[in-house]
């Protein structure tokens, strides 16, 4: 699992991802339907339920090795997988002692030297469940209603636009992806960044003897 998540090759894909991470948040971001054009608002549920599906593939980038394993044994090819959803939920079940976070800009270094990662309030932003959950949702947008049983799920969902793109927003464009190695008594902190318009996204890798632990915990 270390050698996965700390390999070269495995992190330039995870910014490849996030290149187009980047590139469909740009365009939901501009979001403005004052007519509540249902086209609109499905053309956004697509582009955020394939951003988040990027960023099921980035997970699966930085445990590749043990993630075609994982999927081999339940008899499937990791190749075929797509659904955002259940990629999320089968990384979660891999790899339990990985988290993944929103984070303040870059590290906060402290008097003895040691580098700290400041993490946003939960409140503001996505876990990997509560993205799962959206990309569910999305389907759920893009799905042709059933004439016998009519919903507002459209339109609610065009109401709550503006509070999910600020949410991933304020989630991807800095967040950090922390891991305990219990096995080696090791841990490894990723932090990514989208960049700025014009720039290409980035990361910054640090690992140490011990374990991590969350302060409120």
């Amino acid at each position: 699992m270390i050698e996965d998540i700390r390999n070269s090759k495995n992190l330039s894909v995870y910014l490849e991802q996030l290149e187009e991470v980047k590139a469909r948040l740009s365009f939901v971001s501009a979001y403005s339907n004052e007519e509540k054009d249902r086209f609109v608002i499905e053309s956004c549920a697509l582009q955020i339920r394939k951003l988040i599906e990027l960023i099921a593939f980035s997970l699966i980038a930085i445990h590749r090795i043990r993630y075609e394993d994982y999927r081999d044994k339940a008899g499937k090819d990791f190749r075929n997988d797509w659904n955002g959803r259940d990629i999320i939920t089968n990384i979660m079940s891999l790899n339990p002692d990985m988290f993944f976070r929103a984070a303040e800009n870059g590290f906060n270094i402290q008097d003895d030297g040691a580098k700290q990662v400041q993490l946003k309030p939960e409140k503001d932003c996505y876990t990997l469940k509560r993205l799962a959950k959206l990309h569910s949702r999305c389907g759920g947008v893009l799905h042709v209603e059933n004439p016998w049983k009519k919903s507002s799920k459209v339109e609610q969902f065009h109401n709550e636009l503006p509070s999910i793109i600020r949410k991933l927003s304020n989630t991807l464009q800095d967040h950090v992806i922390l891991v305990n190695h219990w096995d080696s008594n090791e841990s490894t902190v990723l932090l990514f960044t989208l960049g700025s318009r014009g720039q290409k996204p980035t990361y910054a890798l640090a690992q140490a003897p011990g374990n991590f632990a969350f302060e409120s915990a």
